[in-house]
């Protein structure tokens, strides 16, 4: 049976990411990776043109379709986890699965690691609903269909760091030299460290601390984002982490990972004085 699908036939688009590539003449656009769902099922593939819409969908653009098993995205749930309710409170929202990558994925060692990822996440979070903190969010549960976990629930926060300090979306070293430092951001960095020390005295590390990860709620921060958090000592080999916030020499968890990160957001914020760590 073919996967593509026929012209005005029904289809959701769930994730999309425009891919450039590099040539002679500099980066040039190659096309939009797309995740979409057709009558239940979810698949990837490479559209030609620009997305901007699925009205705007040329299906005969589609490249590369593959059919995206759940078994690669949802792994099944046990006892060891605590199901969400349901239906979940206003302030909750479901964390679900990133596909976007799973072109590249399915044709490595490890064709299931984002549902394998996903396990890890869901797992620290148990942890960590043990072992609550204020600094750290707050998660509810599993989201739970057909015996497999499909999302992580967590408490929703109005923003994140990045978003409340560099709206216009600049580059790092371009918001320091032009970003004119007007609150105080001490009690924020603060709460960042009591949060990673929290995490710490777990043996957990969070690697990829970053003011996209920071959410900020009534002046108070709250760390996110724990996919790529790792014991101490363990290999980062294949796991993400964000360009110019982390030491690319580093290749295992260790604590300073999340503490030169802290530093480094200092620095963003101008409440130090000295040059970038990361990044060119």
């Amino acid at each position: 049976m073919s996967t593509r699908p026929n012209s005005g036939q029904q289809l959701e688009v769930l994730e999309s990411n425009e891919v450039y590539e590099d040539s002679d003449k500099g980066f040039h656009f190659a096309g939009t990776l797309v995740v979409y769902q057709m009558k239940g099922n979810l698949y990837h593939a490479m559209l030609k043109a620009r997305y901007s819409s699925p009205s705007n969908i040329n299906t005969e653009d589609f490249m590369n379709i593959i059919q995206i098993p759940s078994s690669a995205y949802n792994p099944k749930f046990s006892v060891e986890f605590t199901p969400a309710p349901q239906s979940l409170p206003n302030n909750y929202f479901v964390k679900k699965p990133q596909l976007i990558s799973y072109d590249r994925i399915s044709q490595g060692p490890r064709p299931d690691s984002i549902a394998e990822d996903l396990l890890k996440e869901a797992r620290f979070y148990e942890l960590l609903k043990q072992r609550p903190h204020p600094n750290i969010a707050k998660y509810l549960g599993c989201q739970v269909s057909d015996g497999t976990i499909t999302g992580l629930c967590l408490e929703r926060y109005p923003h994140t760091l990045m978003e409340e300090v560099n709206p216009r979306g600049l580059m790092k070293r371009k918001l320091r030299s032009t970003r004119q430092a007007t609150e105080d951001y001490s009690s924020v960095l603060t709460d960042i460290e009591s949060g990673i020390r929290h995490l710490h005295s777990l043996g957990w590390v969070h690697n990829d601390i970053n003011p996209s990860n920071i959410m900020i709620e009534n002046h108070r921060a709250i760390i996110i984002d724990f996919g790529s958090c790792r014991r101490l000592g363990d290999s980062l080999e294949d796991v993400g982490r964000t360009y110019e916030w982390y030491d690319e020499k580093v290749q295992h968890s260790l604590f300073e990972n999340d503490l030169n990160a802290l530093e480094e957001i200092r620095i963003w914020l101008g409440i130090s004085s000295r040059a970038f760590q990361f990044g060119a």
